[in-house]
C-alpha cells in the first residue's frame, strides 16, 4: 500500500527504543524510500547464463578432539559422498574438507568468499557436524553459524551479489525431541538496483530450532539422505523451494528413530527452510 502523502510518509522500524518507550517515526533522510532503478519488466528467475553454475563447499566433520566431549559422527561420510555426487552431477565444482577446526572452517569459507565469482551463477555450502542453537561445531570448538554465512553477504562478497547462496546444514539445533502426532488423514537486469546485503540466501536446516537432528550410523542423516534423493530426482525440473518441500515431507513421513536409549525411541524430525531468495532458483535452464 502506498504511503499516505497527507500524513506520515516516511519509514519506521517495528521496535522499541533502548529506553523501553515506543519508537518514534524514523523517516529516511530524503523521505520515502525508492529503488535506484526504473520500474520495468524483469525476470523472477535467477539467471544461469554464466560460464559455471558455481562452487559447492562441503565441510564434513566426523572426528572431534577429546576435550570437546563430542562423539564421533558415524555415517557423515555417506552424507558427504552423496552431496558430492548430487551437486557434482548438477555441474558444481565440489570441494570436500574433512575434520576441520573452527579456524580451518573460517579460513576455508573466508578464502572462498574472497574469490572472484563473476563467472558463477550461484554458490552452495553443505555443513555437516554437531551443532546447537545458532552454532556449528568445528573439531575443537563451536562457532556462530552467522559468522560463517555472513562472509557471503552482499557487502562482503560482491561477485555473488544478486545470485543465490544456498546453505544446507546438518546439525542439531538444541536438545528437544519431537514425539510426533497421529493424523486422521492419508500422508499425502541492466540497471542498478540497491538490494539488502542479506538478500538471496537460503538456509536449509536439518531440523527445527531447538531440536535434535537424527543421523543413521550406516546410511547417513535423515535430512541429507532426503535432500540428495529429492535433488537427484527433481533437480532438473523443480524450483529449489518446491524441492525442499518434498524434502520436508520425506523426512517427516518416512523416518522415525529406533533407539535403545531411554526416551529416544520413536521420535520424529522436520527440517526448517529459511529463504531470503528474491527469485526462483532452478539448477537447470
Amino acid at each position: 500500500m502506498a504511503a499516505n502523502k497527507t500524513g506520515f510518509g516516511g519509514d519506521c522500524i517495528d521496535a522499541r527504543r533502548g529506553d523501553g518507550q515506543e519508537a518514534e517515526m524514523v523517516p529516511s533522510a530524503s523521505g520515502p524510500v525508492e529503488v535506484d532503478a526504473k520500474l520495468q519488466a524483469h525476470s523472477f528467475r535467477y539467471s544461469l547464463n554464466y560460464s559455471s553454475i558455481g562452487q559447492c563447499i562441503i565441510i564434513n566433520n566426523k572426528n572431534f578432539d577429546r576435550t570437546t566431549g563430542m562423539n564421533q559422527r558415524n555415517g557423515t561420510d555417506v552424507d558427504a559422498g552423496n552431496a558430492m555426487k548430487v551437486f557434482g552431477k548438477l555441474g558444481y565444482k565440489v570441494k570436500v574438507y574433512n575434520d576441520q577446526s573452527v579456524n580451518q572452517i573460517t579460513h576455508v569459507l573466508k578464502s572462498v568468499s574472497m574469490e572472484d565469482h563473476s563467472g558463477s551463477a550461484s554458490f552452495v555450502c553443505v555443513l555437516l557436524s554437531h551443532g546447537d542453537d545458532g552454532v556449528f561445531f568445528g573439531t575443537d570448538a563451536s562457532v556462530e553459524l552467522k559468522s560463517l554465512t555472513s562472509l557471503f553477504r552482499g557487502d562482503r562478497c560482491p561477485s555473488l551479489v544478486g545470485k543465490p547462496k544456498l546453505f544446507f546444514i546438518q546439525a542439531c539445533r538444541g536438545t528437544d525431541l519431537d514425539v510426533g502426532v497421529q493424523t486422521d488423514g492419508p500422508s499425502d537486469g541492466n540497471t542498478t538496483t540497491r538490494i539488502p546485503v542479506e538478500a538471496d540466501f537460503l538456509y536449509a536446516y536439518s531440523t527445527a530450532p531447538g531440536y535434535y537432528s537424527w543421523r543413521n550410523t550406516q546410511t547417513g542423516s535423515w535430512f541429507m539422505h532426503s535432500l540428495c534423493d529429492m535433488i537427484s530426482k527433481y533437480g532438473k525440473e523443480l524450483e529449489i523451494l518446491h524441492i525442499m518441500t518434498r524434502v520436508n515431507h520425506k523426512v517427516a513421513v518416512e523416518f522415525e528413530s529406533v533407539s535403545n536409549s531411554p526416551g529416544f525411541d520413536a521420535k520424529k524430525q522436520i527440517p526448517c527452510v529459511v529463504s531470503m531468495l528474491t527469485k526462483e532458483m532452478y539448477f537447470s535452464p
